[in-house]
């Protein structure tokens, strides 16, 4: 899952977790234990965004956005293709 998520680096993604959260934002960090994505609705006023939604309040999440564990994705798709 790592060189996938490497490879969608600063491209706007839809990552599926095992878990059935699905969240939509652009790649903006990869490491070998998450992924750090900025929500839609950041650089995209229209979107909707389906992020963590537990304890991050607010439109900010630092210069990476959160991260999701690489372990917890099942499914990723580039949403440049769709978009």
């Amino acid at each position: 899952m790592y060189e996938q998520c490497k490879k969608y680096m600063n491209q706007n993604v839809e990552i599926r977790c095992h878990d059935g959260s699905i969240h939509r934002g652009r790649i903006t960090k990869v490491d070998h234990h998450h992924v750090y994505i900025k929500p839609m609705n950041e650089f995209n006023p229209n979107s909707i965004n389906n992020g963590p939604g537990l304890f991050f309040w607010g439109p900010w999440y630092g210069d990476w956005g959160y991260g999701i564990a690489l372990g917890s994705i099942a499914f990723i798709l580039a949403l440049g293709l769709i978009w």
